[in-house]
């Protein structure tokens, strides 16, 4: 025994060695609950940055789509590679239409007894839509009385025609529809050619309507008594006509005039066409 008190022993001071290892040693459960926690605390901040760099993503994809009409200054902002949009654009174009579709039921309205549907109509492929123009071929020789105009371009110069054929001076509807019909004839003369007549003379023309079966009939004329002076180095007189028309697939058209050698051949002078305005639907 010391003088202060009793010595203290081994096991006075830190308890058996098995016990002293116990308290200084690092629970395993501890450890493993805080690696977990790491783990998930990185995998949480790779989710974050992974959903925000789709979201950026998505915005550039967004700004392309709604804005690729925009300023010059857009080219400038950064822009998805390859095909990364094109889902996005995919079912942009999918809402769009079906909300087109929605509208088109409301905004149907009707001409007559025929249902019109404006969206539908607009969203026809133009490349077949109806549409021609023609102009005159070579120029027509005949008498003074009305004639059918037989000869007409339809793919040289400024005429063209698809969707709609053309044979021996008549144009083919192929679609039911309401056609936009016009024509323009220009009658001319010049001195040195001929001696002109001092005769009163009916310029005219017919836009001509016919059906296999049915005997043709007049859409639209027009035209004027002239005279024509001698003492004129130039006589000139030109007449237009056009009006919308229901038409149905089979029905020609085609012009008829008086005069017919007097028809100025220039491509921007004489011609005619028709191009689809409306749908029907029966």
């Amino acid at each position: 025994m010391s003088p202060g008190g009793y010595l203290r022993g081994t096991v006075d001071l830190g308890g058996p060695p098995e016990v002293r290892d116990k308290a200084h040693s690092f629970p395993r459960s501890v450890f493993i609950a805080l690696l977990l926690l790491g783990l998930l605390q990185v995998g949480c901040t790779l989710g974050l940055f992974l959903y925000v760099k789709a979201q950026v993503e998505s915005l550039q994809c967004w700004s392309s789509i709604l804005m690729r009409d925009a300023s010059p200054t857009m080219d400038t902002f950064a822009k998805p590679d390859g095909n990364e949009c094109e889902g996005i654009q995919l079912a942009f174009k999918g809402a769009v239409q079906k909300a087109l579709q929605g509208l088109s039921a409301q905004r149907q309205f009707h001409i007559g007894n025929v249902t019109y549907d404006p969206v539908l109509s607009r969203s026809n492929n133009y490349q077949t839509w109806p549409a021609a123009h023609l102009t005159l071929g070579n120029s027509t020789s005949g008498d003074h009385g009305v004639v059918h105009l037989r000869s007409w371009n339809h793919k040289e110069g400024w005429a063209n025609i698809q969707n709609m054929s053309y044979n021996n001076g008549t144009l083919r509807v192929l679609q039911d529809g309401y056609y936009f019909v016009y024509a323009n004839i220009c009658f001319r003369h010049h001195k040195v050619l001929k001696k002109i007549t001092q005769e009163p003379m009916q310029l005219m023309i017919y836009v001509c309507k016919s059906r296999s079966g049915r005997q043709p009939e007049y859409l639209l004329k027009g035209g004027s008594t002239a005279v024509w002076s001698k003492d004129e180095v130039y006589n000139f007189y030109s007449v237009y006509q056009g009006g919308i028309f229901k038409l149905l697939a089979g029905e020609e058209i085609f012009i008829k005039a008086t005069y017919a050698a007097l028809l100025d051949p220039s491509q921007e002078a004489t011609y005619f066409g028709a191009f689809k305005v409306l749908d029907i639907h029966l």
